[in-house]
């Protein structure tokens, strides 16, 4: 059976397993089983998928997954361009560069990369080349312009997260193992990533950011970005407010929107908008539609606006550190202070899941004190979840449900397998006498050394007929 797995990403970059199915065939209804299920599953659809040109799969996420929007990987397309091209022009830097240049950027609009594109169509003599037009009529699956409004399209752009997480699995499983033992190396591997991640959040909730400016807004970011979102977040801040490259040219006003024109490093200018109403800033390079992380640009509108603090709107969630991780940086400017809601249930979660990451890492190649925290553990389970009481059927029922959240559902679509009566395989071990009896109804032979007809030949001829000698 086919293994397909759906993968993503976590607060952390790091790819992160929602769900997986496993199919017979890679066709049309079995892709639209599995998004069925899938949707079923998750309870909403995904807002974007990413997948390679499969035709089955594009038809089943146009049936299925109605309002997903559906990307191909990039690097697919673009590893097909050297099969392509006529030989003669194999060896072009320049085609090459401008064709790279047009697909790959993720700061130019729809119109200027078709424009582009056929220039380099005209240039270079591919206007009539039948794979050349057939990207082109696709390119609203994969040219990166066509992403630019689509919120976290820079996410996830090729399928390179998903032969990771492929190779990832290939780790824990065997092309010949049965359903049950493939179950359960899954669960083995899943446990592994959970570990994995936590490891993160337990490292974001100790490991102090090393700070390049001091600013505020600085250390506002350290304490609310987990900390690979903070080191992308950083560079920006660093070159914003100490480039000289990233200026800001001018400002008008209209009405209550300001405007902003900004110079960066490639001399390029954008254009910051500032609505002071509802507190938002929209930027021209929309990074932040894209990836859910500030530009410089935006940072630089808030130094010359001296803002300590990242606004609420432009935290987003994405990068977001997790509920259970503490902001390590603290002692804000008396002027401004973060006013955080916390929940008392998820500080109290928070610290008993701290201080056991903490533990279990301590005594961590002790196997003696591994056992004795694990039979405390288990012992402390009893006693809060009084598993020595007897509980009616209907406690026991109600304890379950509280526990997982859920209710027994009224109609069961999975049903165990119907039971088959089998013969048994013939691996059964037999008894000496069982295999004295077979032997002796075996057909002898003749031996190549004492031309004796029996039940051995020349390799071990000498050896039977040493143990006869014994016996006699």
């Amino acid at each position: 059976m086919i293994f397909a797995p759906f993968t993503g990403k976590d607060n952390h970059g790091r790819p992160v397993t929602f769900a997986a199915g496993l199919l017979s065939k890679e066709n049309t209804n079995s892709f639209s089983w599995l998004f069925n299920q899938f949707v079923k599953c998750m309870g909403v659809a995904p807002k974007l998928i990413v997948t390679d040109q499969d035709l089955g799969m594009k038809v089943a996420v146009e049936e299925i997954l109605v309002n997903t929007r559906h990307r191909w990987c990039m690097w697919h397309v673009m590893n097909k361009v050297a099969d392509k091209l006529p030989k003669n022009m194999l060896g072009s830097e320049q085609l090459k560069k401008g064709l790279n240049a047009c697909v790959w950027s993720e700061l130019i609009e729809p119109d200027a990369f078709e424009e582009t594109w056929h220039a380099i169509m005209e240039r270079y003599g591919l206007a009539n080349n039948v794979w050349f037009s057939s990207m082109f009529a696709s390119r609203r699956f994969w040219v990166p312009a066509f992403f630019r409004d689509f919120p976290m399209s820079s996410l996830i752009k090729t399928t390179s997260i998903s032969e990771s997480q492929n190779s990832f699995f290939k780790r824990y499983s065997k092309s010949r193992a049965n359903l049950m033992q493939f179950y359960m190396n899954f669960n083995h591997a899943l446990e592994t990533e959970r570990s994995n991640s936590a490891k993160l959040e337990y490292y974001d909730s100790t490991k102090v950011p090393i700070l390049r400016s001091g600013l505020e807004i600085e250390k506002h970011a350290s304490t609310i970005y987990s900390c690979s979102a903070f080191n992308e977040i950083q560079d920006e801040i660093v070159y914003a407010c100490f480039s000289l490259s990233c200026t800001t040219l001018g400002v008008s006003t209209s009405r209550d929107i300001e405007v902003y024109d900004i110079k960066d490093k490639d001399s390029n200018s954008w254009t910051v908008s500032y609505s002071i109403g509802d507190d938002t800033y929209l930027c021209g390079c929309k990074k932040f539609e894209r990836l859910g992380l500030l530009c410089s640009h935006i940072f630089c509108v808030l130094k010359y606006n001296f803002v300590k603090l990242i606004p609420e709107k432009l935290c987003g969630g994405r990068w977001l550190k997790s509920q259970f991780v503490k902001p390590i940086h603290g002692g804000f400017c008396d002027d401004q202070e973060i006013h955080l809601v916390v929940d008392k249930k998820k500080i109290a979660y928070k610290n008993l899941y701290a201080l056991f990451i903490e533990t279990a890492q301590s005594i961590e190649g002790d196997i003696d004190k591994i056992n004795t925290f694990a039979a405390i553990i288990e012992e402390g389970k009893k006693q809060l979840l009084r598993e020595g009481v007897v509980l009616s059927s209907t406690q026991k029922r109600a304890m379950i449900e509280n526990f997982y959240g859920s209710h027994v559902p009224t109609n069961i679509e999975v049903h165990p397998p119907d039971v088959v009566s089998t013969k048994g395989s013939g691996s059964r071990h037999k008894s000496k006498k069982e295999a004295a009896l077979k032997l002796a109804n075996k057909p002898g032979r003749k031996c190549g050394i004492c031309y004796e007809i029996g039940h051995h030949d020349s390799r071990n001829c000498k050896k039977v007929h040493e143990k006869a000698n014994q016996r006699q």
